[in-house]
């Protein structure tokens, strides 16, 4: 004989009622089939979950329990129809309710992560930025848009890639000013503010390597498959960029407020000295075209110490900017 399923737990009973009176607000009216296949019960334990909804409450001043001290439903309907509808609820409304600022900041990373091809396609992503721009207790709801960026197509053709595990060419152009035509076989697909980086095989070089989907161009799939790189995923490490034995170290001067913005560039495991108000850190860069575009990206923020060709580097590329606005006017 087939076993029988097992019974709910009293914890099991609890969630129930806690999430069947959120959900018929929701909804307005539900029928205890509705309910009973969306929480995966039998229409009987909604129907005991309703009467016990109905006898709970808080009481008021006295201590004791009015009509308006307890949930109430439709009990007409309820009889006749088998339909939820609560007429009365206790303490809903003094739930707390997000803010404009923070339900902004939330639907920004929700419209962030709604552009990514993986998501876009998931419609309770647009539910809970509909529920965010209504449900912020303002007079006027939240209005935030995020741009989807001209990376978008490659973003696509590069997730496919991973799915797949397809090799891709495409032409990419590095910090030095060089460009090349590349084979790569994508890996792993990620985001760090608002920049999009793949991880890949390179063939070229023949190790992994970070690449910038900005710095790309005529991003193809091919008809090859990747090859076994298992061992190599297991090695990447949640550092953008690892150390290499001919990095530049360079030695960097900002302010311990600025540690978290230049937190994808400090070196693993790297901890700054409590109470300091000013730091210094050693921070290893490929090559001076990736120093320059660091202190470019930070000029308020960092200033370089050195070593000596290190300040020269920076030095030269400031003059050179200073130059083209010169040239400009």
């Amino acid at each position: 004989m087939p076993k029988s399923a097992p019974r709910p737990t009293t914890s099991d009973n609890l969630l129930l009622l806690l999430a069947l009176v959120p959900y018929v607000l929701d909804r307005g009216e539900v029928s205890v089939q509705e309910a009973a296949e969306h929480f995966g019960r039998t229409e009987s334990e909604i129907v005991r979950a309703v009467e016990l909804i109905a006898c709970a409450g808080i009481p008021g001043e006295n201590q004791a329990y009015s009509h308006l001290d307890l949930f109430d439903i439709d009990w007409d309907l309820w009889e006749s129809e088998q339909k939820i509808t609560l007429w009365n609820t206790v303490a809903l409304d003094n739930k707390p309710r997000f803010s404009a600022r923070e339900a902004a900041a939330l639907l920004a990373g929700l419209q962030y992560l709604a552009s990514h091809p993986a998501y876009s396609s998931r419609a309770d992503l647009e539910e809970v930025m509909a529920k965010l721009r209504a449900g912020t207790g303002e007079s006027q709801p939240v209005r935030i848009a995020v741009g989807a960026g001209a990376v978008a197509d490659h973003v696509s053709l590069l997730t496919e890639a991973i799915s797949s595990q397809t090799s891709i060419t495409a032409v990419y152009h590095n910090k030095r000013g060089e460009s090349g035509e590349r084979t790569l076989d994508p890996l792993l697909l990620e985001s760090r503010d608002a920049i999009w980086y793949v991880r890949a095989w390179c063939h070229t070089r023949q190790a992994l390597r970070t690449f910038r989907v900005d710095s790309m161009e005529s991003v193809r799939l091919t008809a090859t498959a990747q090859a076994d790189h298992s061992s190599v995923i297991d090695d990447i490490s949640s550092e953008l960029f690892d150390p290499s034995p001919s990095d530049i170290v360079v030695t960097i001067e900002c302010p311990a407020r600025a540690l978290p913005i230049i937190a994808d560039y400090l070196p693993r495991g790297f901890a700054p000295k409590g109470g300091e108000d000013t730091i210094q850190v050693d921070i290893p860069f490929a090559h001076y075209g990736s120093l320059t575009h660091f202190v470019g990206a930070n000029p308020d923020l960092v200033t370089v110490v050195g070593p000596a060709s290190a300040r020269d580097a920076v030095t030269t590329f400031a003059q050179q900017a200073l130059a083209g606005y010169d040239q400009g006017s």
